[in-house]
């Protein structure tokens, strides 16, 4: 007789649906022994065992949205051969265990026998609808005496043990949970360590293991003792600490199985054990002795209330918060797992041994199987690999490790104080060291004007201007300046000698420049004009602004005077920012300028250099091109604007000119990598201000140019740190630099994501008239000294680069992930028809990603091409060309009122189809005002009301979805354009 299946076994099977054709319910025992098992011997001790629990002999078949399951009185399971492949005993074992079971009426129970070169492997393979963890104890435990007494030539024990019948979940359980889950928000994020969040999980898995280490195991011997509490306990304090330190927050939950047979019922083979939360809520001030005393209470008053499956509790807790196929209180689960196979153990007198056998997945991000054992500790560490890359889970079994000796040496210490690295963080690779500038930039100009003065420092087109004149024109400049009195002084000129002149006199003044551009919006100059009080104000001929006073003509090369100054620690410049709506500036001294150029002057060659002037003159990247030629006794060579848009324009330039060196933004190249070839083999060309994307790199490298890709930061003068984008993600300091905690300043280890900070002497002295905000943005390291923190997310790699991900402020959550934007446009940047992207934050927890692309039809090949790699589905604006800066950098401030006012790409009306899904939307969750795009799960949905879902979308429209597909396609619009497209698929299929 068929009945139905108990909730928390419909949810497993649900589980199952999302990647069917695998094994990711499939639960393995194996033993290894020195010799050959008979196979009949063990066919008839599994038949024994087989006859004795009846559990084993239950099978299971399923419609549309049923489960049902039946006893059977006999179930016929062959002992198989298990294939031998070149991978090796685990890699094999591995694959017999993640073979699928059909749920289809068939048996759930798999034996096979795998023989090598000194012995053999038998292996059980059980489906967790009937069977658990401490079910492979009692299954190892009767097979080994069943096998032994058919050896002997008797007859094994075929006695049925009781069937344990789990009793209902008690109300007074349910409230439990209630109270102790109150305010609970779902599990929003992986760890800071995790790979970013993906669509449609695979759930495959792979493990790795630590061994504690001797002065780990002895504190967790001493606290037993001391905090009166088990070892269990302990290290599970542990874990919520460690998982605290890596972004799962103060409000932590774990999932531990419970096993919820009485103990008459300890015999029995079963499903018999709950996924129960473990709520930690760590205070910051609080020491190790408390977060155990709490861990220790909050554990034991969940094994009393384990009777409730987790299935019954979360819709109780979370109502209509956002849910997914996951677990909505946890992503990472602790497994205390004690005893094991007796290492003496014989069958038949052979040698035996446990075998462990993992099925190659798993439902969560992490999951923590501590082994104990008499002389040693083993962390079994199972990770999806869609969450982590294996190096991370090594490094953080590595600082669970160096966080139990650290409690040990001090226990009173608050947790929130502890340090969040291991023993290879701190081995780091350290940075490049950043050697002060004791000689100003004005002293190595002056030097080729006394030993060269008939050189050629500035080419503007067919204009030469010599380093004496440029000197003369300088001095004619300081003399005007020290004449006004003024100590801050704007220059408004077009790139060219003027304006070079303009800035080196104003420095011989004494005085400071601030960067302007005349080609910025009136407005914009205004504001920045009136923040930084400048006086006075230089401008070119022909510029109308009014009360500026006109930079004095060129010099005849008659002057020579040497500098006077200035003092390397004064301020050298102001530059404002380009991407915030209100004037902001950093101040930046000749020190810190001095040592950028010296530093991009030996990134780029040795020798005089010849660098093209082509970057705005509102940002110091017009200093470095200038000043990285003039303090070398090189040339600058004023680019045309058109160079930044025409690619034979600026090949032209490189080549009559002899240029080193070119300088732009990624918006820049490309629209002149392609048109600028070969012409620019052998010149080194430097990516500023941008991440720099792999395509672009690739155009960028098959010219044959020196590669160079800078990552700066307004708090730094110059660049940060390099890379040339040949091996994957990261750049190479330039300074020391570390990653920390936002918010605490605690710093973090190798992969860890956190706020990326800069020491060093090229640092900017802080921002123009906000103390408080210089306070907060620049701080003393006790090892490195003054630094600066970016407000840019970021990880330390493991050879001592750094992989920049983007601005703290650019993290959001959608659909109940913490996804990064940066990461969003990594994924729609890699499709070919994408020349560039920036996505912003919309309205209403969206995501809105412009588009820059000339293809036609583009959009939906992206949602397409983002459904498979993202956990939401961007909202697209096709663009021809995203908005740019002044600098050439995306403007991404005009990017947000466009975002607010949008017309996402190619969106049609509704068909009927969608316009019928989103009245079962309404239905099922009984919310009004759902549309077309309504998430199902951020509206309310989880897996179980998912699957009735799907049995009335097949029922009241008659078509053929699955519950993976809703997962995959969670709104209206996208179900019905993904049944659309798989039912012309199938037709073409029939054709």
């Amino acid at each position: 007789m068929s009945i139905a299946a108990s909730r928390k076994q419909a949810a497993m099977w649900l589980l199952e649906r999302l990647v069917p054709g695998t094994g990711v319910n499939n639960v393995a025992v194996a033993f290894e022994v020195t010799g050959r098992i008979d196979r009949a011997s063990f066919a008839a001790a599994l038949r024994a065992v087989l006859a004795r629990h009846e559990v084993l002999r239950t099978v299971f078949r399923a419609d549309d949205a049923n489960l049902t399951r039946e006893v059977r009185d006999a179930v016929d399971v062959p002992v198989l051969e298990v294939a031998t492949g070149d991978a090796g005993r685990d890699a094999d074992l591995t694959a017999f265990a993640a073979e699928p079971f059909a749920i289809d009426g068939s048996p759930l129970v798999r034996a096979g026998v795998r023989a090598g070169a000194d012995g053999d492997v038998c292996c059980v393979v059980v489906h967790h609808l009937i069977f658990d963890a401490m079910s492979t104890t009692i299954l190892l435990r009767e097979l080994l005496v069943a096998y032994e007494t058919v050896a002997a030539g008797g007859r094994p024990d075929e006695s049925p043990v009781a069937v344990l019948a789990e009793r209902a979940p008690d109300e007074r359980s349910l409230a439990y949970w209630r109270r102790n889950l109150d305010g609970l928000r779902p599990a929003e994020a992986g760890l800071w360590c995790a790979r970013p969040p993906v669509g449609a999980s695979s759930l495959r898995a792979r493990t790795v293991h630590h061994e504690l280490s001797a002065p780990a195991r002895a504190v967790v011997r001493r606290f037993q003792r001391e905090l009166r509490a088990s070892e269990a306990v302990v290290l599970l304090a542990a874990y919520s600490v460690l998982l605290a330190q890596h972004g799962a927050g103060s409000d932590v939950v774990i999932g531990t199985p419970v096993n919820v047979r009485d103990q008459r019922g300890m015999n029995a083979i079963g499903y018999h054990a709950n996924l129960v939360p473990l709520r930690v809520r760590l205070d910051p001030a609080a020491d190790f002795r408390a977060v155990v005393k709490q861990t220790r209470s909050t554990f034991l008053e969940a094994i009393s209330h384990a009777d409730v499956p987790l299935e019954h509790v979360s819709p109780a807790v979370l109502g209509d918060a956002p849910s997914s196929w996951r677990s909505s209180f946890f992503r990472h689960l602790f497994n205390y797992v004690p005893g094991g196979v007796d290492a003496s153990l014989t069958l038949t007198g052979m040698p035996l041994r446990h075998v462990l056998v993992e099925n190659g997945y798993s439902r969560f991000d992490l999951e923590f199987f501590v082994m104990p054992g008499e002389d040693s500790t083993t962390v079994r560490a199972a990770f999806c690999v869609d969450a982590f890359d294996a190096a991370d889970v090594v490094l953080l079994l590595e600082r669970y490790d160096a966080l139990l000796v650290q409690l040990g040496a001090d226990l009173q210490r608050p947790v929130a104080e502890l340090s969040r690295r291991g023993a290879s963080d701190l081995a780091l690779p350290a940075s490049a060291p950043s050697t002060a500038a004791t000689r100003s930039l004005l002293d190595a100009v002056h030097a080729t004007v006394a030993t060269n003065p008939d050189l050629v420092a500035v080419r503007d087109g067919t204009d030469a201007v010599t380093y004496g004149q440029l000197w003369s024109a300088a001095l004619a400049t300081r003399d005007l300046v020290a004449a006004s009195g003024g100590s801050t002084v704007a220059v408004l000129a077009p790139r060219g000698a003027q304006l070079a002149a303009a800035w080196l006199g104003a420095w011989l003044a004494g005085a400071r420049c601030v960067l302007l551009d005349p080609a910025q919006p009136i407005p914009d100059l205004a504001a920045r004009l009136a923040d930084s009080a400048a006086a006075p104000v230089l401008a070119a001929e022909g510029l109308p602004v009014p009360g500026a006073v006109r930079i004095p003509a060129g010099g005849d090369g008659s002057r020579a005077d040497a500098p006077s100054g200035p003092d390397l620690d004064a301020v050298a410049y102001l530059a404002y920012q380009l991407d915030t709506p209100a004037p902001l500036a950093v101040t930046v001294t000749h020190r810190a300028l001095a040592g950028a150029v010296a530093r991009l002057a030996e990134r780029v060659g040795t020798g005089p250099v010849v660098t093209s002037w082509l970057s705005s003159s509102a940002t110091d990247a017009a200093l470095t091109e200038l000043l990285v030629a003039l303090s070398t006794g090189g040339r600058v060579v004023v680019a045309p604007d058109r160079a930044r848009a025409d690619g034979h324009a600026l090949a032209e330039l490189v080549r009559r000119h002899g240029v080193d060196v070119v300088q732009a933004p990624p918006a820049v190249w490309r629209d002149v990598v392609e048109q600028a070839g070969a012409g620019l083999a052998g010149r080194a060309a430097l990516v500023a201000h941008e991440p720099l994307p792999g395509p672009l790199a690739a155009q960028l490298r098959a010219t044959g140019c020196a590669l160079h890709h800078g990552y700066t930061t307004p708090g730094v003068a110059g660049y940060a740190a390099f890379g040339d984008a040949r091996d994957g993600a990261g750049v190479r300091p330039a300074a020391p630099v570390f990653v920390t905690e936002p918010g605490t300043g605690h710093e973090l280890g190798i992969g860890v994501r956190g706020e990326l900070c800069v020491a060093g002497d090229t640092l900017a002295a802080g921002y123009h008239g906000r103390p408080e905000l210089t306070a907060a943005r620049f701080g003393e390291h006790p090892t490195h000294g003054r630094f600066h923190r970016t407000r840019d997310l970021a990880r330390l790699l493991p050879d001592g680069r750094v992989d920049v991900v983007g601005p703290l402020s650019a993290q959001v959550r959608v659909a109940g992930q913490r996804i990064h934007l940066a990461d969003v446009e990594s994924v729609l940047a890699a499709h070919p028809d994408v020349e560039a992207v920036a996505a912003v934050e919309g309205r209403d927890a969206t995501v809105v990603a412009f588009v820059e692309s000339r293809k036609p039809d583009v959009a939906e090949r992206l949602r397409e091409h983002s459904r498979a790699a993202l956990p939401f589905a961007p909202e697209l604006v096709v663009l021809d060309r995203l908005p740019v800066t002044v600098a050439g950098t995306v403007d991404r401030a005009a990017l947000v009122p466009l975002a607010a006012t949008r017309a996402p790409a190619d969106v049609e009306p509704p068909d009927e189809t969608t316009v019928a899904l989103v009245g079962i939307w309404t239905g099922m969750l009984d919310r009004p005002g759902l549309h077309a795009d309504s998430n199902f799960f951020v509206s309310g949905g989880h897996s179980l009301l998912g699957a009735q879902l799907v049995q009335r979308v097949r029922t009241d429209l008659g078509l053929p979805v699955q519950l993976a597909d809703l997962f995959a396609n969670p709104t209206p619009r996208q179900l019905a354009e993904h049944l659309r497209d798989a039912f012309w698929d199938d037709d073409e299929d029939d054709d």
